[in-house]
């Protein structure tokens, strides 16, 4: 923590001004080893500088599975786990996510949400770069996945009613082009539901806030105004525990960028706040028994059930019949 508040021109610039004014607020991985983190002294975005990773598609495609979850295909736990998730998203979108639309899931991952979108009725399709989960999505759930990186995928351009991305958007090199680009696959008028991890999130740990796949921590402004840079305009936004819930629309005219003036000021004060107080909340010392006791019914759950479409089908219950 020697290097932090210290203030420096970063190596590559804010997504949202384009200003290389930062100063430093974290030094080291969760693991440990050394990995500069910053914020932008005039928007407040908190981003990695310089990029760890000089292969961004070499890694989502071979290695970033097997670091995150030790494995190369969904485990059952995973795939409960992973259910839930897609079935609280599908909650937390409050109506706005329709039946019989087409839809794509960038990130798709084991494919949970994309079987839940197709269950609902849709037309539903999915792009995940690494081979061992796309493919183990396809074969499990009879879903469509392209695999690959969204550059390469050939879905026809404004085709799709809404298009998802679930804890994909902090890990791209630039979140402001990667959404634009992503947003032509959209109708106009389409939605966009990005989901993200909240950077000022109290009940995480400093020290585990920061890793080599997370590139990018957004709070709920610079959240929406990276969205609103890219021509994206804010139907909702929800500050979920740990996350950020977005849903935004496909417009014509030019969408403005809600100011950031003193947002600096306001989000490095809430971060190390944050920092301070973890140890005084309750949550704090009673993560690891309820994790724990969730882990039990998650595995007891997961292995009562052989195949994996019937793990996702006891999730997704009455909603996806």
């Amino acid at each position: 923590m020697a290097d932090t508040f210290q203030r420096l021109q970063a190596a590559r610039p804010c997504a949202i001004t384009g200003s290389f004014e930062v100063e430093v607020v974290a030094t080291k991985a969760r693991e440990g080893h050394g990995l500069r983190n910053v914020m932008s002294l005039e928007s407040g975005l908190v981003y990695v500088d310089p990029l760890p990773i000089d292969d961004l598609s070499k890694f989502y495609k071979e290695d970033y599975r097997k670091s995150y979850k030790n494995t190369l295909v969904p485990k059952k736990k995973h795939i409960y786990r992973a259910g839930n998730v897609a079935k609280s998203r599908l909650r937390h979108s409050k109506g706005k996510i329709k039946s019989g639309i087409r839809s794509l899931d960038i990130g798709a991952g084991g494919g949970e949400w994309v079987y839940l979108m197709k269950g609902l009725g849709n037309e539903a399709f999915g792009i995940e770069p690494n081979q061992g989960y796309g493919s183990f999505a396809r074969d499990n759930y009879d879903v469509e996945v392209f695999l690959g990186m969204y550059q390469e995928a050939q879905f026809e351009k404004e085709s799709f009613d809404l298009v998802t991305l679930f804890q994909v958007l902090e890990h791209l090199a630039d979140p402001v082009v990667d959404i634009r680009n992503m947003a032509e696959f959209l109708k106009p008028g389409g939605l966009f539901v990005i989901e993200v991890p909240d950077i000022l999130f109290p009940g995480m740990r400093f020290a585990h806030k920061w890793h080599d796949g997370h590139l990018y921590g957004f709070d709920g402004l610079t959240f929406e105004a990276v969205a609103a840079r890219a021509g994206l305009r804010k139907v909702s936004l929800d500050v979920n525990p740990g996350n950020l819930y977005g849903v935004f629309q496909k417009v014509a005219e030019e969408v403005e960028v809600p100011s950031l003036e003193g947002h600096f000021e306001e989000a490095r004060g809430r971060l190390f706040e944050g920092k301070s107080s973890y140890w005084a909340l309750p949550d704090t010392y009673l993560k690891v028994p309820k994790r724990l006791a969730h882990r039990v019914r998650e595995y007891q759950t997961a292995n009562m059930l052989d195949q994996p479409r019937a793990i996702l089908d006891a999730v997704y219950g009455e909603e996806h019949r």
